[in-house]
Formats: structure tokens, C-alpha cells, sequence
């Protein structure tokens, strides 16, 4: 798996990952992101193949996540967290003071990826992803946060242990 800083030749492939998501973005959205100031688009790639994108945006002291997709054939493999391990390091090389992102309400998966990472629940917004589906507004909190030691947050915590500190919470 490689991840790096995606180009604008990213940009079809990347629109072919949108299949994949709930709320497409479209290929002016996407363009916007990949030229635009103050933001970082990464891509994974597996075997020269892109298969996952994840962009972020600086707006002052504060980085946006503004989506995180992966091919369904490759998630739950690390190419998430590796994009959101990378963002966040970036963040806090740019001298943000927070990250904060939405997620679906009922995305079990990326809500415990970004609690993982010591995201948490901040406000929700109703019908955000359409009507039923609400947002649930997470903040990372990053200041006298290190970036090196950021890839190393929860990378070995099995499971069961991530689990019983959410309950914790």
C-alpha cells in the first residue's frame, strides 16, 4: 500500500471511487479540492491501483475532514487509518489547533476508526446524508499533539480493548 498526495490525473479514478460512497461528490467538487488552497488530498494505492482517497482542508487553526472512501474490496485493511493517520500529521505540521469531520450516524466502522484516534462526538446535524440519516459531528482536539507519534495512537490495541474503553466513554 502507498499513500501519497494525489494530482489532478487522480481525478477519474477518483470520481470511480465515488461509486462507492453514500452522497457522491461531483467531478467540479472533486477538481476544487484537488487545486485548492489549504488542502491536502491523499490517495492508497495497492498494486499500482488507486483504491482509496481521503481530503482534508485548513481553514484557519481548524482542518476539515471532508471525506475518507475506500474501495469495499479493500476496506477494513488499514488504508482508512493510514490516509487519516497522514492527514492528521499533516494538520498538525500546518499548526492547527483541532481536526473535526461529520460521519454518519450510523457508520459503526469510521465512528470507532476515529475514536481510535481520539476524535469525539461533538453536535450532530439531522438528515445531513439525506432524511434519516444524521451526522454526528467529531472533533480531534491537536495542539502539544507530537505528529510522529500520531501513527502510533492505537495501531496495536486489539480490539476487545478499543471496545471496552469506548464503553468507558
Amino acid at each position: 500500500m502507498i499513500v501519497e498526495p494525489a494530482a489532478p490525473v487522480d481525478l477519474a479514478p477518483i470520481l470511480a471511487l465515488e461509486e462507492h460512497f453514500g452522497v457522491r461528490w461531483s467531478e467540479e467538487s472533486w477538481l476544487a479540492e484537488l487545486t485548492g488552497g489549504g488542502r491536502l488530498v491523499l490517495v492508497a494505492r495497492v498494486d499500482g491501483e488507486l483504491v482509496g482517497v481521503a481530503c482534508f482542508q485548513r481553514l484557519a487553526e481548524v482542518v476539515d475532514l471532508h471525506r475518507i472512501v475506500v474501495a469495499p474490496s479493500q476496506r477494513r485493511l488499514g488504508l482508512a487509518r493510514a490516509m487519516l493517520v497522514a492527514g492528521l500529521q499533516w494538520a498538525i505540521r500546518e499548526g492547527a489547533a483541532r481536526m473535526v469531520l461529520e460521519v454518519e450516524h450510523d457508520n459503526e466502522p469510521a465512528i470507532a476508526l476515529y475514536r481510535g484516534y481520539g476524535f469525539l462526538p461533538i453536535a450532530a446535524r439531522a438528515d445531513y446524508y439525506g432524511p434519516g440519516a444524521d451526522a454526528v459531528i467529531m472533533e480531534r482536539p491537536l495542539e502539544g499533539v507530537d505528529a510522529d507519534s500520531v501513527g502510533v495512537w492505537d495501531m496495536d490495541q486489539p480490539a476487545e480493548r478499543t471496545a471496552a474503553r469506548e464503553e468507558e466513554q
